[in-house]
Protein backbone atom coordinates (compact mmCIF):
# COMPACT_ATOMS: atom_id res chain seq x y z
CA UNK A 1 0.00 0.00 0.00
CA UNK A 2 1.30 3.48 -0.93
CA UNK A 3 0.27 6.75 0.66
CA UNK A 4 0.27 9.81 -1.60
CA UNK A 5 0.66 13.41 -0.49
CA UNK A 6 0.72 16.13 -3.16
CA UNK A 7 2.06 19.65 -2.75
CA UNK A 8 1.80 22.43 -5.36
CA UNK A 9 4.19 25.39 -5.55
CA UNK A 10 4.21 28.34 -8.01
CA UNK A 11 7.21 28.18 -10.33
CA UNK A 12 7.91 31.77 -9.36
CA UNK A 13 8.56 30.61 -5.76
CA UNK A 14 12.36 30.30 -5.90
CA UNK A 15 12.74 28.08 -2.82
CA UNK A 16 10.81 25.26 -4.52
CA UNK A 17 11.79 25.92 -8.13
CA UNK A 18 12.75 23.25 -10.66
CA UNK A 19 16.38 22.21 -10.24
CA UNK A 20 16.30 22.30 -6.43
CA UNK A 21 17.18 19.37 -4.24
CA UNK A 22 14.76 18.55 -1.44
CA UNK A 23 14.72 16.69 1.84
CA UNK A 24 11.40 15.13 2.85
CA UNK A 25 10.32 14.43 6.44
CA UNK A 26 7.33 12.35 7.55
CA UNK A 27 6.51 12.96 11.21
CA UNK A 28 10.01 14.40 11.58
CA UNK A 29 11.77 11.32 10.13
CA UNK A 30 13.72 11.84 6.91
CA UNK A 31 12.50 9.62 4.07
CA UNK A 32 14.42 8.16 1.14
CA UNK A 33 14.73 10.64 -1.75
CA UNK A 34 12.92 8.15 -3.98
CA UNK A 35 9.77 8.98 -2.00
CA UNK A 36 9.82 12.50 -3.53
CA UNK A 37 8.73 12.81 -7.16
CA UNK A 38 8.96 16.28 -8.69
CA UNK A 39 6.64 17.08 -11.59
CA UNK A 40 7.45 20.35 -13.42
CA UNK A 41 5.52 19.24 -16.51
CA UNK A 42 1.81 19.05 -15.72
CA UNK A 43 1.22 22.79 -15.22
CA UNK A 44 2.81 25.78 -16.89
CA UNK A 45 3.06 27.89 -13.73
CA UNK A 46 3.17 25.26 -10.97
CA UNK A 47 5.58 22.57 -9.79
CA UNK A 48 3.93 19.51 -8.27
CA UNK A 49 5.86 17.51 -5.66
CA UNK A 50 4.55 14.06 -4.73
CA UNK A 51 5.29 12.22 -1.49
CA UNK A 52 4.89 8.52 -2.39
CA UNK A 53 5.32 6.75 0.95
CA UNK A 54 5.25 2.96 0.83
CA UNK A 55 4.01 0.69 3.59
CA UNK A 56 7.60 -0.42 4.17
CA UNK A 57 8.70 3.18 4.67
CA UNK A 58 5.82 3.79 7.09
CA UNK A 59 6.86 0.71 9.08
CA UNK A 60 10.41 2.07 9.29
CA UNK A 61 9.12 5.44 10.54
CA UNK A 62 6.96 3.70 13.17
CA UNK A 63 9.95 1.66 14.24
CA UNK A 64 12.09 4.78 14.68
CA UNK A 65 9.42 6.70 16.62
CA UNK A 66 8.32 3.82 18.86
CA UNK A 67 5.01 2.39 20.08
CA UNK A 68 3.51 5.75 21.07
CA UNK A 69 3.48 6.74 17.40
CA UNK A 70 1.47 3.71 16.25
CA UNK A 71 -1.84 5.14 17.45
CA UNK A 72 -1.38 8.64 15.99
CA UNK A 73 -4.22 9.54 13.64
CA UNK A 74 -2.43 12.36 11.84
CA UNK A 75 0.76 12.46 9.77
CA UNK A 76 2.86 15.56 9.18
CA UNK A 77 4.86 16.15 6.01
CA UNK A 78 7.78 18.56 5.64
CA UNK A 79 9.59 19.47 2.45
CA UNK A 80 12.87 21.33 2.92
CA UNK A 81 14.63 22.91 -0.08
CA UNK A 82 18.35 22.33 -0.28
CA UNK A 83 21.00 23.23 -2.84
CA UNK A 84 20.47 23.91 -6.55
CA UNK A 85 21.54 20.98 -8.71
CA UNK A 86 22.74 20.61 -12.28
CA UNK A 87 21.29 17.69 -14.20
CA UNK A 88 22.25 15.49 -17.12
CA UNK A 89 19.30 14.49 -19.29
CA UNK A 90 18.42 12.69 -22.51
CA UNK A 91 15.26 11.60 -24.28
CA UNK A 92 14.29 8.40 -26.05
CA UNK A 93 11.32 8.02 -28.40
CA UNK A 94 8.96 5.11 -28.97
CA UNK A 95 7.25 4.27 -32.28
CA UNK A 96 3.92 4.68 -30.44
CA UNK A 97 4.57 8.42 -30.03
CA UNK A 98 5.50 8.14 -26.36
CA UNK A 99 8.80 9.51 -25.06
CA UNK A 100 10.85 8.88 -21.93
CA UNK A 101 13.16 11.48 -20.40
CA UNK A 102 15.94 10.17 -18.19
CA UNK A 103 17.86 12.59 -15.97
CA UNK A 104 20.21 12.53 -13.00
CA UNK A 105 22.18 14.86 -10.76
CA UNK A 106 25.42 15.59 -12.66
CA UNK A 107 27.47 15.46 -9.44
CA UNK A 108 26.99 11.67 -9.43
CA UNK A 109 29.27 9.51 -11.53
CA UNK A 110 30.92 6.11 -11.92
CA UNK A 111 30.83 4.06 -8.73
CA UNK A 112 28.05 6.15 -7.15
CA UNK A 113 24.52 4.90 -6.53
CA UNK A 114 22.85 7.23 -9.03
CA UNK A 115 19.15 8.12 -8.65
CA UNK A 116 17.93 8.11 -12.27
CA UNK A 117 14.66 10.04 -12.75
CA UNK A 118 12.48 8.53 -15.49
CA UNK A 119 9.52 10.52 -16.86
CA UNK A 120 7.04 9.27 -19.48
CA UNK A 121 5.07 11.48 -21.90
CA UNK A 122 2.44 10.96 -24.57
CA UNK A 123 2.68 12.38 -28.10
CA UNK A 124 1.29 15.75 -26.87
CA UNK A 125 3.91 16.11 -24.14
CA UNK A 126 1.57 15.28 -21.26
CA UNK A 127 2.69 12.95 -18.48
CA UNK A 128 1.76 9.35 -19.24
CA UNK A 129 0.15 8.08 -16.02
CA UNK A 130 0.06 4.48 -14.72
CA UNK A 131 2.85 3.28 -16.99
CA UNK A 132 4.03 -0.29 -16.44
CA UNK A 133 7.63 -0.44 -17.66
CA UNK A 134 11.00 -2.13 -17.41
CA UNK A 135 14.54 -1.24 -18.43
CA UNK A 136 17.97 -2.72 -19.01
CA UNK A 137 21.40 -1.05 -18.96
CA UNK A 138 24.51 -2.39 -20.70
CA UNK A 139 28.01 -1.07 -21.23
CA UNK A 140 29.33 -0.19 -24.69
CA UNK A 141 30.35 -3.84 -25.20
CA UNK A 142 26.78 -5.00 -24.47
CA UNK A 143 27.68 -6.47 -21.08
CA UNK A 144 24.62 -6.28 -18.85
CA UNK A 145 24.80 -4.02 -15.78
CA UNK A 146 21.14 -4.17 -14.79
CA UNK A 147 17.90 -5.59 -16.18
CA UNK A 148 14.38 -6.15 -14.93
CA UNK A 149 13.13 -6.93 -18.43
CA UNK A 150 11.95 -10.54 -18.41
CA UNK A 151 9.56 -13.01 -20.00
CA UNK A 152 7.38 -13.84 -16.99
CA UNK A 153 4.20 -11.71 -17.34
CA UNK A 154 3.69 -11.79 -13.56
CA UNK A 155 7.13 -10.30 -12.92
CA UNK A 156 7.30 -7.61 -15.57
CA UNK A 157 8.71 -4.26 -14.60
CA UNK A 158 7.63 -1.36 -12.44
CA UNK A 159 4.54 0.83 -12.16
CA UNK A 160 5.13 4.58 -12.57
CA UNK A 161 1.71 5.69 -11.31
CA UNK A 162 2.25 9.42 -11.84
CA UNK A 163 4.29 8.96 -15.01
CA UNK A 164 7.39 9.64 -12.92
CA UNK A 165 9.76 7.23 -11.23
CA UNK A 166 13.20 7.14 -9.60
CA UNK A 167 15.46 4.11 -9.84
CA UNK A 168 18.83 3.93 -8.09
CA UNK A 169 21.57 2.20 -10.05
CA UNK A 170 25.36 1.96 -9.67
CA UNK A 171 27.27 2.39 -12.93
CA UNK A 172 30.74 0.94 -12.27
CA UNK A 173 32.79 2.65 -14.99
CA UNK A 174 33.06 6.12 -16.52
CA UNK A 175 32.06 5.50 -20.13
CA UNK A 176 29.27 5.40 -22.69
CA UNK A 177 26.33 3.10 -21.82
CA UNK A 178 23.14 1.90 -23.47
CA UNK A 179 19.65 1.77 -22.01
CA UNK A 180 16.62 -0.12 -23.32
CA UNK A 181 13.22 0.91 -21.95
CA UNK A 182 10.12 -1.27 -22.41
CA UNK A 183 6.58 0.06 -21.95
CA UNK A 184 4.31 -2.93 -21.30
CA UNK A 185 1.09 -0.90 -21.13
CA UNK A 186 -0.93 1.30 -18.82
CA UNK A 187 -3.04 0.61 -15.75
CA UNK A 188 -3.21 -2.34 -13.38
CA UNK A 189 -4.46 -4.53 -16.22
CA UNK A 190 -1.80 -3.15 -18.52
CA UNK A 191 -2.26 -5.90 -21.12
CA UNK A 192 -5.68 -4.36 -21.87
CA UNK A 193 -4.19 -0.95 -22.69
CA UNK A 194 -1.37 -1.36 -25.20
CA UNK A 195 -1.64 2.02 -26.94
CA UNK A 196 1.84 3.13 -25.91
CA UNK A 197 3.46 -0.30 -25.54
CA UNK A 198 6.84 -0.65 -27.20
CA UNK A 199 10.61 -0.70 -26.88
CA UNK A 200 13.04 2.20 -27.30
CA UNK A 201 16.77 2.59 -26.74
CA UNK A 202 19.21 5.39 -26.01
CA UNK A 203 22.85 6.08 -25.24
CA UNK A 204 24.18 8.04 -22.27
CA UNK A 205 27.55 8.80 -20.72
CA UNK A 206 28.45 8.66 -17.04
CA UNK A 207 31.25 10.90 -15.82
CA UNK A 208 33.80 10.39 -13.04
CA UNK A 209 32.50 9.71 -9.56
CA UNK A 210 32.75 12.77 -7.34
CA UNK A 211 30.41 11.88 -4.48
CA UNK A 212 32.15 8.53 -3.89
CA UNK A 213 35.42 10.23 -2.93
CA UNK A 214 33.92 12.94 -0.76
CA UNK A 215 35.09 13.05 2.85
CA UNK A 216 34.11 15.85 5.20
CA UNK A 217 34.35 15.41 8.99
CA UNK A 218 34.04 18.51 11.24
CA UNK A 219 36.76 18.98 13.84
CA UNK A 220 34.26 18.92 16.74
CA UNK A 221 33.49 15.25 15.95
CA UNK A 222 37.03 14.50 17.23
CA UNK A 223 35.82 15.04 20.80
CA UNK A 224 33.15 12.31 20.40
CA UNK A 225 35.70 9.95 18.89
CA UNK A 226 38.14 10.64 21.74
CA UNK A 227 35.48 10.08 24.44
CA UNK A 228 34.41 6.81 22.84
CA UNK A 229 37.96 5.50 22.37
CA UNK A 230 38.65 6.15 26.08
CA UNK A 231 35.42 4.45 27.19
CA UNK A 232 33.56 7.59 28.31
CA UNK A 233 30.61 6.87 26.00
CA UNK A 234 29.21 3.49 24.92
CA UNK A 235 29.44 1.78 21.54
CA UNK A 236 25.70 2.32 21.09
CA UNK A 237 25.93 6.06 21.82
CA UNK A 238 28.89 6.48 19.47
CA UNK A 239 27.20 4.53 16.65
CA UNK A 240 23.93 6.49 17.11
CA UNK A 241 25.79 9.79 16.97
CA UNK A 242 27.72 8.90 13.82
CA UNK A 243 24.53 7.57 12.18
CA UNK A 244 22.70 10.84 12.96
CA UNK A 245 25.54 12.96 11.57
CA UNK A 246 25.76 10.96 8.31
CA UNK A 247 21.99 11.11 7.78
CA UNK A 248 21.95 14.88 8.33
CA UNK A 249 24.97 15.60 6.13
CA UNK A 250 27.26 16.68 8.99
CA UNK A 251 29.68 13.87 8.12
CA UNK A 252 30.25 12.93 4.49
CA UNK A 253 32.14 9.70 3.85
CA UNK A 254 32.21 7.29 0.89
CA UNK A 255 29.97 4.74 2.59
CA UNK A 256 29.03 1.38 1.13
CA UNK A 257 25.57 -0.21 1.23
CA UNK A 258 24.39 -1.28 4.67
CA UNK A 259 24.46 -4.97 5.47
CA UNK A 260 22.00 -6.78 7.71
CA UNK A 261 21.28 -4.84 10.88
CA UNK A 262 23.17 -6.11 13.92
CA UNK A 263 21.20 -7.39 16.90
CA UNK A 264 23.76 -5.78 19.22
CA UNK A 265 26.22 -2.92 18.86
CA UNK A 266 29.70 -4.41 19.16
CA UNK A 267 32.43 -2.43 17.45
CA UNK A 268 35.82 -4.07 16.80
CA UNK A 269 38.84 -2.80 18.74
CA UNK A 270 40.62 -1.64 15.59
CA UNK A 271 37.80 0.84 14.86
CA UNK A 272 38.10 2.13 18.46
CA UNK A 273 41.86 2.49 18.00
CA UNK A 274 41.32 4.39 14.73
CA UNK A 275 38.97 6.79 16.51
CA UNK A 276 41.51 7.45 19.26
CA UNK A 277 44.36 8.01 16.84
CA UNK A 278 42.20 10.27 14.64
CA UNK A 279 41.02 12.33 17.64
CA UNK A 280 44.67 13.03 18.54
CA UNK A 281 45.64 13.82 14.91
CA UNK A 282 47.77 10.71 14.36
CA UNK A 283 45.82 9.44 11.34
CA UNK A 284 43.93 11.14 8.49
CA UNK A 285 40.21 11.73 7.93
CA UNK A 286 40.39 9.05 5.22
CA UNK A 287 41.72 6.45 7.69
CA UNK A 288 38.99 7.29 10.23
CA UNK A 289 36.37 7.12 7.44
CA UNK A 290 37.43 3.52 6.71
CA UNK A 291 36.18 2.59 10.18
CA UNK A 292 32.84 4.29 9.54
CA UNK A 293 32.57 2.41 6.23
CA UNK A 294 33.06 -0.85 8.12
CA UNK A 295 30.27 0.04 10.58
CA UNK A 296 27.87 0.81 7.72
CA UNK A 297 28.76 -2.32 5.72
CA UNK A 298 28.13 -4.51 8.74
CA UNK A 299 24.82 -2.95 9.72
CA UNK A 300 26.06 -1.39 12.97
CA UNK A 301 25.27 2.03 11.49
CA UNK A 302 22.23 2.23 9.19
CA UNK A 303 22.10 5.04 6.59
Amino acid sequence: MTMLKISNFPKSFASYAEGKQFKGLVDGVQVDNRVLLIDPYSYEDTNVIHFLVSGTELQRINSELGMSHHTDKTISFQLLPQSVISKNSFEIKFDSGATATISWDSSYGAGDKIPFEISFFDEKGNLLKDVHYGFAVTDKNDREIFSNVGNDPKMLGIMASEGLDIQQLTIPLQDIHKIKVVIYGQGLNYRDNQKYAGIASGIFEVGPGTKSDEISIPDWVRSNAGWWSSGQISDKDFASGIEFMIKNGIIKVPVTSSGSASTSVTIPDWVRSNAGWWSSGQISDKDFASGIQYLVANGIIKV
